[in-house]
């Protein structure tokens, strides 16, 4: 069985070559592209990892309760999430206003003491991911009636 050389064969060869050459392009090109998303994931894993770290001992430091780092990484990211968005806004203050009432809704909905422990640790928060938002939070925060309202951790 001997293979028939021709301009037909030929030409069949060099456009399978093409389409080998074209396929392993474009395979190179797809594991270039999975390996920039990879080492970009991996940088940002790792300062999210960090900043969790220093949040979570400024927490015990503080005498606060404190997440794990990791939890603490994967809810606020390497940005700060939803803490840094806007922490002065007033949809912020009007959730953290929501967020220490007494939980009824309508006219039964009445405000309560907020715990100044919850109003720290969301400022070292603050101040670990977006130090440069910290004093807005504190002048939006700072008129809430505050006090220690939340029960120690040995007593649940």
């Amino acid at each position: 069985m001997s293979e028939v050389e021709g301009p037909e064969t030929e030409h069949l060869s060099a456009r399978g070559r093409r389409l080998v050459y074209l396929a392993v392009a474009a395979v190179l090109v797809a594991v270039a592209v999975a390996g920039t998303i990879v080492f970009e994931q991996i940088r940002d894993d790792d300062a999210a990892t960090a900043k969790a770290e220093r949040l979570h001992a400024r927490l015990l430091a503080a005498g606060l309760a404190a997440p794990d780092p990791r939890v603490i990484a994967d809810s606020l990211g390497a940005d700060g999430g939803l803490v840094c968005q806007d922490p002065s806004s007033p949809l912020v203050k009007a959730r953290y206003q929501a967020a220490i009432s007494n939980g009824a809704t309508g006219p039964g909905a009445r405000p309560v003491i907020a715990d100044r422990d919850l109003l720290a640790a969301t400022a070292l928060a603050i101040e670990t991911y977006c130090p440069d938002r910290l004093a807005a939070y504190l002048e939006e925060t700072g008129t809430l009636r505050t006090g220690d309202t939340l029960k120690p951790r040995g007593n649940q």
